[in-house]
């Protein structure tokens, strides 16, 4: 074979903005129930992220100062370049505030935090700032705020700086606890490699040699807490030489947020709460029909919604049903983890229904939920297969270190043993975490100016949570978003909340105009495509293989003359179209083996078709590529070969073959 034979379409790479907001931290919503802790027991559970932000000395309540009594010491900034490529157009001023690690000990022995001040862009800016406080436990907030600027952060520094750190244990602050021990065990735990009998002692085995290490490097895990992380965030406003602060806290970084509304209040100016964590919350005590509620939001919209009732029209039975399949015979599924390794995961009926709450995520996947379940339920795993990977990612978008030692703290040891597997509870006291303080987990009460938003889908922090901590907050107002599911201020959807969001904080004693909420269109699921609606396709020439054709409207180019219809997250749907001085045998050959990279087809590619067009005769060959179907129509003309591909889903490939491909070929002819 020629080396000069165009290569084979790559496969449509995923959503950017999914990847961005993942390795963010800010939507790390269902991360793996209390980090892989919940893997002891051999029952994985996507559980939500949490974050960073608060106070100095103590952000619990007055009733609980007495039992941590913290020393006088002085906050220090001390700025630094910026270890980031700094966005265009901010202007941004890093450094690191110097900090005791433990304020009850010896205040000498400090850490420092990462600390990034992204300036106004005003000549009058406020005086007062945000403060961000990022989900996780244990988001790197200064990576996600660099990778969301011009979407999230940008639009607010119209008035005032926008202040974002790493919390301690995290990111760039130092000590940074990473524990790359508990994803190596989790891999090896999601390909079946860990006996059952042997998971406690493989997890434990991590969590020991995480924690040794930290050790030996001067680190007191139990100092890493969340009223530890609040009188960091209290710290960095006064070295910075800032009064108050208006506190805007994600997920997790909700929980903070309401550390400092009562430990801090006369620093606080206002607040906006994203997908909230009350305080009083067990996170991991909720009811099956509490972390299941969205899947009936799902189920019920769908019904509502015309195409998908009609596409999908036994949804949650359906959902049922492959629950219960794979439950009774699990499969195993290849899962790209990184660009140069994948993995193979066994999927049951749980980790089936966790991914599809995953989905519930974000306006992107959620659309696609209802064609998962389907697609998964008709043996097209394609779409699942990219789901699982998602979670994954998490592990490189937190420091796991930080997020267990927050966890145990918060979480684990605010419930009574009778409540959690004990196994999880010991795990946590190997640890070495602290016990909650006394009130530390009471409900919050604030007369503080307070904006709280809620995705309607949020399978981890629905918007039960926003209501609930709207009860005991006397100033308050509630924005649900209809379309969204986590963190719905961060999503690029449409600018309602960033407009919500600018107007409460010109002035948060004043109810917000909460309009733009109405007129926010109701998820649209995306259905099948149908012979019956005309795709309009535009006339094109591709030059670097002097061929002229027809591409369906709106598909986007990619590379070797292949179009990408990405309509969707997770759609592979693409045609390409391409000339080579090789004879059609020769070119069938070649794709056999080297399509995809080198992965070859999966089989044989068989001619079942035959067309006239433009004096040109195509041979129609069909076969197949990780069980999605591939048509390859070939034609000569004087010494230079045709090609033409379609790549589809099986729900789709009939209507895209007959509206497509067949039409493709009447135009196609050498220019």
């Amino acid at each position: 074979m020629k080396t000069e034979m165009p290569m084979p379409p790559k496969q449509p790479k995923t959503d950017n903005q999914i990847f961005i907001w993942i390795s963010g931290g800010i939507l790390i919503l269902i991360v793996i129930s209390i980090t892989v802790l919940m893997a002891i027991r051999g029952n994985l559970r996507n559980k939500p992220a949490v974050g960073i932000a608060s106070p100095t000395i103590s952000p619990v309540s007055k009733a609980t100062l007495s039992a941590k009594t913290a020393q006088y010491y002085t906050a220090v900034f001390e700025s630094a370049p910026c270890s980031f490529e700094v966005p265009d157009q901010a202007k941004v001023n890093c450094g690191f505030v110097i900090v005791p690690e433990d304020r009850s000990g010896d205040v000498t022995d400090t850490i420092r935090i990462a600390v990034a001040v992204f300036q106004s862009t005003s000549d009058t800016a406020k005086p007062d700032p945000i403060l961000y406080l990022q989900g996780g436990p244990g988001g790197k907030a200064i990576e996600w705020s660099v990778g969301v600027y011009q979407s999230v952060v940008a639009p607010l520094t119209s008035d005032r700086d926008f202040v974002v750190f790493d919390p301690r244990g995290v990111g760039l602050s130092q000590p940074a606890l990473e524990c790359d021990e508990f994803k190596t065990t989790y891999l090896q735990d999601l390909e079946g490699k860990i006996p059952a009998t042997e998971k406690v002692s493989y997890y434990q085995g991590a969590l020991l040699s995480c924690k040794n290490r930290f050790l030996a490097a001067g680190a007191n895990v139990s100092a890493y807490t969340s009223h530890d992380i609040a009188a960091d965030a209290r710290d960095i406003l006064l070295a910075l030489g800032y009064e108050q602060a208006d506190l805007y806290g994600v997920s997790y970084g909700t929980r903070i947020a309401q550390f400092m509304m009562r430990g801090y209040p006369e620093i606080v100016r206002s607040v906006i709460l994203d997908s909230v964590v009350p305080v009083e919350v067990q996170l991991l005590n909720q009811s099956p029909e509490e972390r299941n509620s969205a899947l009936q939001i799902l189920f019920e919209d769908c019904k509502s919604y015309p195409a998908c009732s009609s596409a999908y029209p036994d949804l949650e039975s359906v959902y049922n049903e492959v629950v219960n399949r794979l439950d009774a015979q699990p499969m195993k599924l290849e899962v790209p983890i990184d660009e140069n390794r994948k993995i193979q995961q066994k999927v049951d009926g749980s980790a089936f229904r966790d991914i599809v709450l995953w989905t519930l995520r974000t306006p992107q996947t959620i659309e696609v939920a209802p064609q998962l379940i389907y697609r998964t339920h008709e043996g097209d795993n394609l779409n699942l297969t990219i789901s699982l990977a998602l979670p994954i990612l998490t592990f490189d978008s937190i420091s796991m270190g930080a997020y267990i030692s927050v966890n145990c703290h918060d979480q684990v040891f605010a419930m009574s043993t009778e409540k959690l597997d004990n196994t999880i509870y010991e795990s946590c006291k190997l640890w070495g975490t602290n016990l909650p303080l006394p009130g530390e987990s009471d409900p919050i009460h604030s007369d503080l100016p307070t904006l709280i938003m809620a995705g309607k889908y949020d399978p981890v922090t629905p918007p039960s949570f926003a209501m609930l901590l709207a009860g005991h907050l006397e100033h308050s107002y509630v924005a649900e978003f209809p379309n969204e599911g986590h963190a719905p201020s961060t999503s690029e959807v449409s600018d309602c909340a960033t407009n919500i969001i600018s107007a409460f904080l010109r002035d948060p004693n004043t109810s917000p105009d909460l309009a733009c909420i109405n007129q926010i269109n109701s998820t649209e699921f995306v259905v099948p495509y149908e012979a019956s609606i005309p795709l309009p396709l535009e006339p094109i020439t591709i030059d670097q293989y002097a061929v002229k054709t027809q591409i369906p409207s709106g598909w986007s180019a990619g590379q070797f003359g292949f179009y990408n219809r990405n309509s969707s997250f997770g759609d592979i749907t693409q045609v390409g179209v391409q000339r080579a001085p090789v004879s059609e045998s020769e070119w069938v050959t070649w794709l056999s083996t080297n399509f995809g990279g080198n992965q070859g087809l999966e089989k044989p590619a068989i001619k079942h078709d035959q067309r006239q067009a433009n004096g040109l005769t195509w041979s129609i060959y069909e076969t197949s590529s990780k069980g999605n179907p591939i048509e390859i129509a070939f034609a000569k003309s004087g010494t230079q070969t045709l090609m033409i591909m379609l790549i589809s889903h099986q729900d789709e490939h009939d209507a895209l073959y007959n509206g497509v491909l067949l039409k493709m070929i009447d135009a196609t002819t050498s220019s």
